[in-house]
């Protein structure tokens, strides 16, 4: 093998690292977190236009 192909080799496990480390394990976990911050943003915009409602009374 020369030293060509074993830098290749080397690249590619680089990269097959990298893909895996990319992709999520726990796909559910995105989701959950997304919904949270989703509740709490929907939370956030309710209060303020409640304060601006009662201000503005």
């Amino acid at each position: 093998m020369t030293q060509q192909e074993e830098k290749i080799q080397e690249l590619e496990q680089r990269i097959k690292q990298l893909e895996n480390h990319a992709n999520p394990k726990l796909p559910g976990l995105r989701i959950l977190w997304f919904i949270i911050w989703g509740v709490i943003g929907v939370f956030l915009i309710l209060t303020l236009i409640g304060v601006i409602q009662f201000v503005s009374a």
